[in-house]
Order: C-alpha cells, then structure tokens, then sequence
C-alpha cells in the first residue's frame, strides 16, 4: 500500500501517558487474553479516507473478545474524509464488536502525533501491553512501506516524518517480542526488514511487492483468531498473509532462530558471488538480468529467484554451491507465499541489489543508507553489491 520536527522523545511519552490514562481512569486491566492485536495506523496522508473505513468494515466486525483483544492507534489528516465525525488527530481505540469509528468510540484522544516518530510507536505498544495483557502479541503497521529506504514508511505527513529503520533499530527492546509482524504496506517483504525483527518476533507477514487498497483483510484474520484463539504465531502469520488475496505478492516467513540459516546461507552467497565475480562478471550479470524483480522497484530482487538464476548460469562451484544452499534454507523459512503468475518467480522475499557504480550515487536508491540496516552490518552483502557495482 502505498498504504515526514519532532517533540523531544520524554515530552511525547509523557503527554501520550498522560492523555492514554486520562481517556481509560479507573480502569483495570483485563485478565490476560490470549493474544492482543495492535494496529499502528499511519493515516495523516493520501490514505486517510480508508482509516475509519477498515476500523468499521475490518477491525470491528469481530472486533475484541475475552480472548482476543484489538487495538488501534489511528492518524488522520487535517483535511480530507468526512467519515465518523471527520475527526483529525491521533484516537487510541480499543475495538469491540459493531463498533464505529467515532470520537465517542475511542478510549483516548492523543491529539496530533507524528507517527514517524518512533516514540509513538513505543507509546501505543507500552499503553496496550499495560492495558490489554496477553500471552501473545501481533503487531501490524498500516500505511506507507518500501522496506529499508528511507523517507517512506508510515509517512506522516503534518509532521512532515517517516518511520526510518535507523529509528526502529534503538527501540526494538523496548517494543518487547512481538509474535507476530505484518506490514500492510507496499514493499515490506525484505531480508533487510525480517533481518530487523530477528530475535524480536516470531513470525512476519509483508508483500514482496506494491499492495493496493485492500491489503490485509483483518476481518478474515480476526475471525479466525476468535474462532481459534489457540492458533501459533505461525499461524496467525500463514493466516494474514493468505489474507491479502488482492495483492500480487504476499508472504509469511519465520524471524525467530529458523531465519539464521537463511542469514548464513546468503552471507556465503554473497561472499561466493564477491570471490568470483571478476572471473564470471558475463554469466553473473545474465543471471541478475534474468532475476526477477517488483514493479516500480528494480533494486528490489527476490532472493530465491537469484540464487536459481546463479546456479543455472554461472559454472563457479562455489557459487552455485551456495546458491543451492540459499535455496534450500529459504524454502524452510518461508512459511507461506502467494502470488500472481506476473510473479512467478517470486518466492517470498526480496534483497537489494545495484548494478553500477550510478547506482550508489541516485539519490532514490539510497545506498548510502543501506549500511543503517542490520543486514548490512551483520552480512558481505554490501561488502559484494560495493565491488560488483562498478
């Protein structure tokens, strides 16, 4: 889905408190449930007219129950829909059954918060933890996404902010282990991205790809969950992303220990590819032709697709070798995958990937970037796209 000044960081969390705990005094916290759903609703942009839209038609339809509790922390624009109450800043709701997004309907009125500001994330999963216990957590971020590149998720557009990975790196201890991930947002479906939420969930749910209007469809998921609130985090996460049948790619992988032999695999893959490259520049540069890529995102590569294309035409043992190992721990990570025949080649999830020195220097590509992200920094993989990219 293509679904940017702050207020210093110890004010936003006093003020969010604050004005959390005055929309819900005197209310005690629920017994434990079995999973509590947390939606982070980053509308303050072009998206703003379907806000109010998938709380009333997605989130409320099943909306809590004694098992399952849903939350969601929404941002509107100034100026723009007229639905529920034409209501503009940021309301903290804990969804029940039926329920329309109004102002009266909400717990807490946060007024406007910059859903770029990474303390506002931290807020909303700090107040629903406290408020709303339970044995599992998932968490879902609606709104703007393109992986790591910077200046795109959860755009937040009063405040002129974004989400930046670099922001979500210091937080993720804070943010405590999340079972499940999902991203309803376009582009999400990234090594970079389940890299950064290894070790801190179980499971993610994103789209290799662009997602359209419709995304996940919480409605399915929460029905599903209220039905069988005893469901895994795997399969909370199979269950979303299977979800989003409007969408061109979308997928659900493991980021718990299973991800280390994928990291490991394409950490050889990389340095295989990085040892060989002057000796099979020709076949290597075929094999990236012929790797499939997502519209509107040509640096976004999927990954099994290149290590197939490696080791059908390159003749480097070593190289194909890993390759075949990458292949292999992808298809034990992957726990679900959907796509349109346009992607038929992909599989899951997508690496990024430069071509020419050019590339480093385009300023919508970013590279000097890529080294915040915690694959960059744990793996050769920009160690081999900087002396392939020349």
């Amino acid at each position: 889905m293509l679904r940017r000044i702050r207020i210093a960081a110890p004010l936003l969390l006093v003020i969010g408190l604050i004005a959390a705990n005055a929309g819900s005094a005197g209310a005690a916290p629920p017994a434990p449930a079995k999973w509590t759903v947390m939606v982070y609703m980053s509308g303050d942009n072009n998206l703003e007219a379907f806000i109010s839209n998938d709380i009333d038609t997605e989130l409320a339809p099943t909306g809590s129950t004694g098992n399952v509790q849903v939350v969601a922390l929404a941002d509107r624009a100034p100026a723009g829909d007229k639905s529920d109450g034409d209501w503009t800043t940021t309301k903290l709701f804990h969804v029940t059954p039926g329920m329309t997004a109004t102002p009266s309907a909400a717990v807490a009125d946060w007024g406007e918060r910059d859903m770029g500001n990474p303390q506002t994330l931290v807020d909303f999963v700090t107040w629903t933890k406290a408020h709303y216990p339970a044995d599992h957590y998932a968490l879902y971020f609606w709104g703007h996404g393109w992986s790591w590149h910077p200046g795109v998720v959860m755009e937040d557009d009063t405040n002129a902010d974004t989400l930046d990975y670099h922001e979500m790196k210091p937080i993720m201890n804070t943010l405590g282990y999340m079972d499940v991930v999902g991203y309803d947002g376009c582009n999400m479906a990234s090594i970079e991205i389940a890299s950064l939420w290894h070790g801190h969930a179980t499971a993610m749910a994103a789209s290799q790809e662009w997602v359209g209007w419709e995304g996940i469809q919480y409605d399915v998921v929460l029905a599903k969950l209220a039905a069988d609130p005893s469901m895994t985090a795997d399969q909370v996460a199979v269950a979303t992303a299977a979800s989003a049948t409007s969408e061109k790619t979308f997928s659900a992988v493991a980021v718990d220990g299973r991800w280390d032999a994928l990291r490991t695999a394409v950490d050889n893959f990389g340095t295989a590819m990085k040892n060989g490259a002057a000796t099979n520049r020709q076949a290597m540069t075929k094999a990236f032709g012929y790797t499939k890529d997502m519209w509107q995102a040509p640096v976004d590569k999927d990954l099994y697709d290149m290590a197939f294309e490696m080791n059908d035409r390159v003749s480097d043992p070593t190289i194909r070798s890993t390759a075949q190992t990458v292949m292999s721990a992808e298809a034990q990570d992957v726990l679900y995958e959907r796509h349109v025949s346009q992607y038929a080649d992909a599989h899951g999830i997508t690496i990024f990937y430069i071509a020419k020195a050019a590339d480093k220097t385009t300023s919508w590509i970013n590279w000097s970037y890529y080294p915040n992200t915690i694959w960059a920094a744990t793996t050769q993989w920009d160690e081999f796209l900087n002396a392939w990219a020349i």
